[in-house]
């Protein structure tokens, strides 16, 4: 399982980062689960935090963390260049 804390404009819609998470994070995801959205402190007034988690399994081996990173890293310049979010730091 990986947890990802994303900031994206306040406009954008959950359901559209899902998808796009979705459309990218390969064939063998098996969970992708929204367990957070926060806005206020900390967080610039234009934007929103949302907090993913996201499960792979291979259905006949251990994916390994270089697999995992290349997925995570597609998933997140996708959302940057679809949608403007970016991991929180």
């Amino acid at each position: 399982r990986r947890d990802l804390a994303l900031l994206a404009d306040r406009d954008v819609s959950a359901s559209a980062v899902l998808d796009v998470i979705r459309e990218n994070a390969g064939e063998w995801l098996t969970d992708l689960r929204l367990f957070d959205v926060y806005q206020g402190k900390g967080i610039d007034p234009h934007r929103k935090s949302l907090a993913v988690g996201l499960t792979w399994q291979h259905p006949s081996r251990t994916l390994n963390d270089d697999e995992v990173n290349a997925t995570t890293l597609a998933i997140l310049t996708s959302l940057e260049e679809r949608l403007n979010a970016t991991l929180r730091k």
